[in-house]
């Protein structure tokens, strides 16, 4: 059985999510995301909200591991409301202090007009020992405009959390420099179609046909697969003790891939948790 919500399909067969190529073109930073929410399934739990979920494609996910979950929205959302259960801004949110075990705030900062109030916000709604798991582009097209104000650095968001209260659990990167470029590249072929579009009056636009969006997404599917395979065929290498050792002095020493994904990312996804003591 497959199951689709949103961007988002599930094959409940396979148990292999993957992203709808009909409803996303940024396959590459949207499977990389996907990675890290999958990844941070172990701090889904309890009582989950869901700020800004659009059509909440990542209820696939979390739906199976928490009690229950609130999504919200803004009434102008180009994702449409009709997911939501509750239509209002992140600055301000009807809930009462530590109301929330989890906080899923992907892909939603940069459009608040006030960042720095929602996190004050989402730190309130926290209960003690409670995460945020909160995703944001950096290097990344202006999108969903006029509503896209904010970038934060890969210190920024570290600041941003760690001033409202929250220690950092861990902060990762959506890829690094191949895939920021390609993510960039895409965009502008993109934008290339709809100026074409728009010159011959062509409808619908270049880049709804399915052999245009096969264009697109066929350099970044072969990119995400190679990437993967690379991937496994090191883990599979440091099953070997000096292996493992050598490629540790290599890089983990000075934090050199870290160093190279977080210096040119696409964006970033930071887990922070609300001290019990708070």
């Amino acid at each position: 059985m497959v199951r689709k919500q949103g961007f988002l399909v599930y094959d409940e067969a396979n148990q292999r999510y993957f992203i709808d190529y009909q409803q996303s073109l940024s396959i590459a930073a949207n499977e990389l995301l996907l990675e890290l929410l999958l990844a941070a399934q172990p701090y889904m739990r309890g009582r989950l909200l869901d700020v800004g979920c659009g059509k909440r494609s990542y209820a696939l996910i979390y739906e199976r591991h928490v009690e229950l979950s609130i999504g919200t929205e803004v009434q102008f959302s180009p994702h449409g409301t009709g997911a939501a259960d509750l239509i209002g801004y992140a600055e301000e949110l009807p809930f009462a202090d530590a109301s929330f075990d989890t906080i899923l705030c992907t892909e939603v900062l940069e459009h608040t007009r006030h960042p720095f109030q929602v996190l004050t916000e989402l730190a309130r709604l926290l209960k003690p020992g409670g995460h945020l798991i909160l995703s944001t582009p950096f290097i990344y097209p202006i999108h969903e405009a006029p509503h896209d104000y904010w970038r934060f650095t890969v210190y920024g968001l570290q600041k941003i959390c760690q001033d409202h209260g929250l220690d950092i659990v861990e902060i990762n990167s959506k890829g690094g420099v191949i895939t920021t470029m390609m993510i960039l590249t895409h965009n502008i072929a993109v934008r290339i179609m709809n100026v074409f579009s728009k010159i011959f009056r062509i409808d619908p636009p270049l880049y709804e046909r399915k052999w245009a969006r096969w264009c697109i997404c066929l350099p970044q599917w072969a990119y995400l697969a190679l990437s993967r395979t690379l991937r496994y065929r090191i883990r599979h290498l440091t099953q070997s003790e000096n292996v493992a050792y050598q490629l540790d002095r290599l890089f983990k020493r000075n934090n050199t891939l870290t160093e190279i994904n977080h210096w040119l990312a696409c964006g970033y996804v930071c887990i922070a948790r609300k001290p019990v003591d708070i």
